[in-house]
């Protein structure tokens, strides 16, 4: 019996083979998905990506925080010092040291000291040979802030008041 294909060639027909079948073909034929390596690398780069972006969102926020809990240190301890500012120089005694009150700076606990130090200045003498007969020629007055957020955090105001402002 002479083949189909033979008889039209014959003829001066051509016929189309279809491309001939390999073994992978039939293999791959129906693939339609992704493979479970490639889902798992779309994954991995997927969480990589998103944990640094992430990172990009935190770390703002950790700063602004803290430094949140900074100004209202800040404000803390400037409002002290204001306050034995205002005060007459005879006011300003050791009676107004305190050492580590409690104040609240936003939702963090902090601590406030504060030191008086009286001073005799050496220009005009010193204790008995003092000239105006006054051992106390200023005070010095410390104001100090501290908290934990992470770490210990500190701040320190000083100032120096006298009797003849100038």
């Amino acid at each position: 019996m002479i083949k189909p294909s033979t008889q039209l060639s014959s003829l001066g027909c051509q016929t189309r083979n279809p491309k001939p079948e390999t073994r992978n073909s039939k293999l791959f034929k129906d693939e339609t998905g992704s493979s479970i390596i490639e889902v798992m690398i779309a994954t991995v780069v997927f969480i990589i990506i998103m944990v640094g972006g992430l990172n990009y969102y935190l770390q703002p926020r950790i700063i602004i925080v803290r430094e949140k809990v900074r100004r209202l240190a800040v404000s803390a301890g400037q409002q002290r010092m204001e306050t034995l500012r205002a005060l007459d120089f005879s006011a300003v005694t050791a009676d107004s040291n305190e050492t580590d009150t409690s104040i609240t700076l936003g939702a963090i606990n902090g601590l406030r000291s504060t030191t008086v130090t009286l001073v005799d200045d050496a220009a005009d003498g010193l204790a008995g040979a003092d000239a105006d007969a006054d051992i106390v020629d200023y005070k010095t007055i410390l104001v100090t802030v501290s908290w934990t957020s992470g770490n210990q955090q500190q701040l320190a105001f000083s100032t120096i008041v006298s009797k003849n402002a100038l």
